[in-house]
């Protein structure tokens, strides 16, 4: 019989394990940052991540962790893809829409504390030993987390932050295909195909969003998703070159090594 899959993962860190590398997930992170300061990428833009930061990372989420002070502490809970979507079914489009392009929330010290009260009460409700019960007060904790995050974020963006123009869409489309293709698919009119432009119109797009060519953007996620998979999984080279479509397994190397300065067995070393 298949082992069933775990409703949730709690866990600290220092993120020093996946310095460089992606944060991937099948269903919903949720970060807390309680010391110190990272820097990050998200959606291929750079971030700083501090003290009463609040992250989410969704499976089309691209997060890179670049670089951690000494001091850095997150704790994060990452829930399945099922609890995940009983806890936001009602939420509104516009949620997701701002959430997408504004991943990492500093909030407030009356903010923090609601946060921390959230998470103990979140930890005694793992307690429950009555594995439904625990599944259903569980999934009606993390819908009322995304409910108040909701009105605050859709609140502030009335505010302070600009509607999500037509460009923007597009660049969170494409990212969004990037991690769903990228093993497979490695050209640009692909990409362009499944969002109804031209290759010439999502160069525009991504020179405009972050000053990079979409060649660029399809190179750097199967880089990121080669390490990731080198680093956490016995996947040996050649099965990478094959999951990757390449040609060769030398020519694959050499791709690998033209980004990174590895092989990727030197990689998987370090």
């Amino acid at each position: 019989m298949p082992e069933k899959k775990k409703t949730f993962v709690y866990s600290n860190s220092d993120w020093k394990d996946v310095k460089g590398k992606s944060i991937r997930t099948d269903g919903c992170i949720l970060i807390f940052c309680e010391e110190g300061m990272a820097t990050v990428s998200a959606e291929f833009k750079p971030r700083t991540v501090r003290k009463r930061d609040v992250i989410l990372i969704f499976p089309d989420t691209m997060f890179v962790v670049n670089d951690v002070s000494e001091l850095f502490s997150v704790k994060q809970i990452e829930i399945s893809s099922e609890m995940f979507d009983e806890a936001t079914f009602t939420l509104s489009s516009q949620f997701f829409d701002l959430l997408y392009d504004n991943s990492i929330f500093h909030s407030t010290p009356e903010q923090w504390n609601l946060v921390e009260t959230w998470e103990k009460q979140f930890l005694w409700i793992t307690q429950c030993s009555a594995e439904k019960s625990a599944y259903m007060m569980l999934r009606n904790h993390m819908q009322n987390f995304f409910i108040g995050l909701e009105s605050i974020v859709v609140s502030e963006s009335r505010s302070q932050i600009q509607p999500i123009s037509s460009t923007r869409r597009l660049f969170n489309r494409f990212c969004s295909l990037l991690v769903e293709h990228c093993h497979s698919r490695h050209d640009v009119k692909f990409y362009a195909e499944k969002l109804c432009i031209t290759p010439y119109y999502l160069s525009r797009i991504t020179a405009r969003t972050i000053g990079v060519t979409p060649k660029e953007l399809i190179e750097r996620q199967i880089i990121l998703e080669m390490k990731r998979l080198l680093t956490t999984t016995d996947i040996s080279v050649k099965e990478l070159a094959v999951l990757f479509h390449f040609d060769t397994v030398s020519y694959m190397a050499r791709f690998f090594r033209r980004h990174t300065g590895f092989t990727p067995n030197e990689y998987r070393k370090l």
